[in-house]
């Protein structure tokens, strides 16, 4: 499939997400012009071929600083950002600066909180390199860093100038990276039951192109232009995080990739919802074959789930009535999935048990 490109708007801005374009060359021309460019990655990402053209590309502009983030959920730190921005500031970027972020989804985050907190905000580019970030975490201007206790505690909506996607750049990505960035693709199934035959097929065959790609930004992105700010429907594309960032939390952040954690994180939303009796077990059932069939996790041991049952609670999408769930409901010969669902305590308790029994 050749490439597509597809336009977001959000917030009264407008943004082009590119799937399948070359990346070094693109990136380039959305940097020239600025007065200065900082480009924003990991050790791992930069140490690449891609990361080296990248880097050769932007260094014939005004490219005046490399910033290198701790590997992972690692450079999703405040002391990581303030190292950041203080780089940033001895090279002299201005509100006239672009920062471009090279990386996975850890990295869109953090690169996209800096952009927005360094002189109050400036513009960024989004060059994603893991199928994760291709799919959620570049997509839709939400950025973020972690506390100790809580996923993306800290964070700001600011939208990218532009996303440059090319899944070319997945043919070196480790396989349990791609396996993770599954999970999210997956999660659009379940959002949309009549893409779910696809996105498991493809999920089973451990591949992902420019299709896949491009049909999950397509569905973020209608998603995030009808509400940009996470008020409702938004909240759809929280599918299996409550329980996902616990179990990612109770991991410390390293133990679960992103993508494993979402994957355990909407099993346990449809057994929730089966507990609750708004889905059937046909439905966990076709969910759970789904996650599996990813080579997904859809458990964790007992302890995990028990530390992750606490640590949701810190979750930013609570209230002060307590947790608001996204979760399924039967609808016609599918299901279709709801926003700030209540859930009984003892339903979440007896939910928690289940995940963390060991098979």
């Amino acid at each position: 499939m050749s490439a597509v490109l597809l336009e977001a708007r959000q917030d009264g801005r407008r943004y082009p997400v590119e799937v399948g374009r070359l990346l070094p060359q693109r990136a380039a021309e959305v940097a020239s012009g600025r007065d200065r460019v900082a480009l924003v990655t990991c050790a791992r990402v930069l140490e690449t071929p891609l990361g080296h053209r990248v880097a050769a590309e932007l260094g014939k502009g005004a490219l005046a600083a490399t910033v290198i983030l701790p590997d992972g959920e690692r450079g999703k730190t405040l002391a990581a950002l303030e190292s950041a921005a203080r780089k940033l500031l001895r090279a002299g970027l201005t509100r006239q600066s672009l920062v471009v972020a090279l990386g996975g989804g850890a990295v869109t985050d953090a690169a996209g909180l800096l952009a927005a907190l360094y002189m109050r905000g400036v513009d960024w580019l989004a060059l994603p390199t893991t199928l994760l970030a291709m799919v959620d975490a570049a997509l839709g201007g939400k950025t973020g860093a972690n506390l100790p206790e809580a996923k993306n505690a800290v964070g700001a909506f600011h939208p990218p100038v532009a996303v440059l996607s090319d899944p070319a750049a997945l043919a070196t990505l480790p396989e349990r990276e791609l396996r993770s960035g599954l999970g999210e693709a997956l999660k659009y199934g379940f959002l949309r039951p009549a893409l779910l035959p696809r996105m498991a097929a493809s999920a089973r065959r451990g591949r992902a192109g420019v299709e896949l790609v491009a049909e999950c930004a397509r569905v973020k992105l209608e998603v995030v232009e009808r509400d940009p700010k996470e008020r409702g429907e938004r909240k759809l594309l929280n599918l299996g995080h409550t329980f996902g960032h616990g179990v990612e939390a109770a991991g410390g952040f390293s133990r679960y990739k992103h993508g494993e954690a979402v994957a355990v994180g909407m099993a346990f939303a449809f057994r929730l919802a089966r507990n609750l009796g708004r889905v059937g077990a046909d439905a966990v059932a076709r969910a759970e074959e789904a996650i599996g069939g990813a080579r997904l996790p859809v458990r964790v041991d007992g302890a995990v789930a028990r530390r992750a049952l606490t640590l949701m609670g810190y979750d930013k999408k609570r209230t002060a009535a307590g947790l608001r769930w996204v979760l399924p409901v039967h609808r016609g010969s599918d299901w279709a999935v709801e926003w700030d669902v209540t859930a009984d305590d003892g339903a979440v308790r007896a939910t928690a048990r289940e995940i963390g029994e060991t098979r």
